[in-house]
């Protein structure tokens, strides 16, 4: 078989299997020239701003850039579940002071749900333990979470020492912060619920929001 012998190699000219692209002399591949990228008909020239400091902060959620207004306190909150209407009226003027909202209750109206409820308990919380009927302080023990959430219990009992039937661990003065045993007198229980506003606001208790509301004898006159 006749096999064709290779011509002459054109000076200059590699072989096929040796096409290797052309190195610097210092090794580090093959130089390529810098690349130019034509300029469009529009192009202009990129500006870069170097801004040196920090950003502002940004306003969190539910805020604006409205100036805050003075600080409006929350307001002092009482509820009132005493179940004779004669003790009830007394505790209603002793805590008739201006800025207060005070809540009476009714027998029939239930306080372990006002407790329970938002915004939170009251700042104080006055029950008597014959309450809604109640013979063993079941009340009492329902409000218990409220007194860890700053609400100050006082009971207005016969008996602050002995707990109910059947309850060992119920005694009232175990159950309340401050328990009161009779007479429960108007000028007795301002001076109560005002020195707890003073001890949880740090400032005195405003004045009373009328003449009627200091009280001045009307124990003698109650009725129920």
């Amino acid at each position: 078989m006749n096999r064709r012998k290779p011509g002459p190699r054109p000076a200059g000219k590699k072989p096929f299997g040796d096409r290797r692209p052309n190195r610097k002399p210092d090794g580090r591949g093959p130089s390529r020239g810098p690349r130019s990228r034509p300029a469009g008909a529009g192009a202009q020239a990129l500006n870069i701003v170097e801004r040196k400091g920090k950003w502002p902060a940004s306003p969190s959620a539910g805020q604006t850039n409205a100036p805050a207004g003075p600080f409006v306190p929350a307001p002092f909150r009482v509820l009132i579940a005493i179940h004779r209407p004669r003790y009830r009226g007394r505790a209603d003027r002793a805590a008739a002071l201006e800025g207060w909202e005070v809540v009476s209750l009714l027998n029939k109206q239930d306080p372990v749900g006002i407790v329970a409820r938002l915004p939170g308990p009251p700042d104080i919380l006055l029950i008597s333990g014959d309450f809604g009927r109640q013979r063993d302080y079941a009340i009492f023990r329902a409000v218990q979470a409220g007194r860890a959430q700053g609400m100050t219990l006082v009971g207005l009992v016969e008996d602050c020492a002995t707990p109910p039937e059947g309850f060992p661990d119920s005694a009232p003065n175990q159950l309340c912060d401050i328990c009161l045993e009779p007479p429960y007198k108007t000028a007795d229980l301002r001076a109560l619920l005002t020195r707890l506003y003073t001890e949880k606001r740090g400032r005195a208790a405003p004045p009373p929001k009328n003449a009627a509301a200091d009280g001045g004898g009307e124990e003698e006159g109650d009725e129920g």
